[in-house]
């Protein structure tokens, strides 16, 4: 596996190819054009890929030794916070997709090839993120070193550690809590700029953490997103009451959505 790293700002982008001289190609063009590329050459390896670096779009062969592409798919689509990244399927040498191991939804593009070209998929890509190339004025002064802190409350390790992974590469100052006693004892010493908040938890449960909050001088005014599976009128109402400004339902919700309300909320 190799990863190319230039700056930040670069879109991430997974190819998944056994093949080493499709995949190298695919690669080395992306790489051209700028995208940050990691490259892996199994299904096993892609696999653990997608939950470490949480790319910005897949390629994904559906030939590949250990785990192959329907395998992934099946995987990626279990996980709420995985499923909703962008994937192309791709297919070479005549290889047929099979449409009834393709999971509904999985698949943004299908590219099916007897010969790859790698210009086209560059293509495919640039269209995929339309704002690439767009200059990003550089933070200057107090706005380059203040880091937005957040505090996220949840207790699935998986979803947790995912999350996590996302917010730090977004740019927060991030304070993970698995519960409600760990979050009140880190709101003892830190006041963040945004809190993001499960519902069901151990212990005390989401709503108890938001009244807690709204009886505090100090953290009254903190703005607080429910990210939650819960989706009943009644619990959105219920948080809503407790003072809660944003309500997100997890298996609704991308990645990058969640990172842009939280970064919404903090303006």
């Amino acid at each position: 596996m190799s990863l190319n790293t230039h700056s930040p700002s670069q879109e991430k982008v997974l190819v998944i190819e056994a093949e080493s001289i499709v995949g190298d190609k695919i690669a080395s063009c992306l790489r051209q054009e700028g995208y940050n590329v990691a490259l892996v050459k199994n299904g096993v390896d892609g696999l653990k890929q997608i939950f470490d670096i949480l790319p910005g779009l897949i390629i994904l062969d559906i030939t590949l030794p250990g785990l192959d592409g329907y395998d992934i798919l099946d995987k990626k689509q279990a996980e709420p916070m995985l499923a909703k990244i962008p994937l192309f399927l791709l297919s070479t040498q005549g290889v047929p997709i099979n449409m009834r191991r393709v999971p509904p939804g999985s698949v943004t593009e299908f590219i099916i090839e007897l010969h790859v070209d790698p210009a086209e998929i560059l293509s495919k890509v640039n269209r995929h993120f339309p704002h690439k190339g767009e200059t990003v004025p550089a933070a200057s002064g107090a706005d380059a070193i203040t880091k937005k802190k957040i505090l996220w409350v949840e207790d699935d390790k998986l979803i947790g550690t995912i999350l996590s992974k996302k917010f730090t590469s977004s740019g927060f100052e991030l304070f993970h809590a698995k519960n409600g006693e760990e979050a009140l004892d880190i709101l003892k010493t830190v006041v963040p700029d945004a809190i993001v908040l499960d519902l069901l938890l151990p212990g005390m449960s989401g709503f108890d953490i938001l009244q807690k909050i709204r009886a505090d001088e100090h953290l009254k005014n903190t703005p607080v997103i429910i990210l939650s599976n819960l989706s009943k009128p009644s619990d959105i109402e219920k948080a809503k009451i407790l003072g809660a400004r944003k309500f997100l339902i997890k298996a609704a919700s991308s990645l990058d959505q969640i990172v842009a309300e939280v970064k919404e909320i903090c303006k």
